[in-house]
C-alpha cells in the first residue's frame, strides 16, 4: 500500500497545480516529479514500467470527470494506473461503463486498460485526492 498521508502532506500543498475545467472535468491537476513518489508506486506495480508524469488530482464540491477513456488522451501505452488517497469525501465514485465501481480503498493501486469508459462522479462533500499515470509493459530479455 501507498503511503496516502505522506503524499497528502507534501504534494497536495497551497498554490502548487492548475484548475482544469472544461467539458469532460473539473479538478486541480498536479504534475508530481519527486522520485520517492515514483518509486513507491513502481513497488506497487512489478510487472510494468511506471511512465512519468504522475499526475494527483483535487476534487472539492461541485468536481467532476466526464465519461472518457484514457487512451484519449494519447496512444501508446499499455495500461492506465491509480491509486485514490482518502475516504473522507462523498460522491467521487469511480465509475465504469458497465456500472461496475472501482475499490477505492485508500492507498490500494489499481490497473486497468487505457480504452476502458469510466467516469468520477461529482463531489457532493469534502475533498477527494487521487494519483493517476500510465503503464508500460515491461519487456523482458531475451
Amino acid at each position: 500500500m501507498v503511503n496516502c498521508e505522506k503524499i497528502l502532506n507534501t504534494i497536495f500543498t497551497e498554490g502548487r497545480g492548475h484548475l482544469v475545467k472544461n467539458n469532460i472535468t473539473r479538478q486541480l491537476k498536479i504534475t508530481i516529479t519527486e522520485k520517492w513518489v515514483y518509486d513507491m508506486i513502481q513497488s506497487q506495480h512489478p510487472n510494468y514500467i511506471l511512465q512519468q508524469p504522475i499526475v494527483g488530482f483535487k476534487y472539492v464540491v461541485g468536481d467532476f470527470l466526464h465519461w472518457h477513456t484514457d487512451d484519449m488522451y494519447g496512444k501508446g501505452m499499455d495500461m492506465t494506473g491509480g491509486i485514490v488517497l482518502n475516504d473522507d469525501y462523498e460522491g467521487g465514485i469511480f465509475e465504469f461503463e458497465d456500472e461496475t465501481t472501482l475499490d477505492q480503498t485508500p492507498g490500494k493501486a489499481f490497473e486497468m486498460r487505457r480504452d476502458v469508459s469510466h467516469r468520477v462522479t461529482e463531489i457532493t462533500k469534502g475533498t477527494r485526492y487521487s494519483l493517476h499515470y500510465r503503464l508500460h509493459k515491461e519487456k523482458k530479455l531475451i
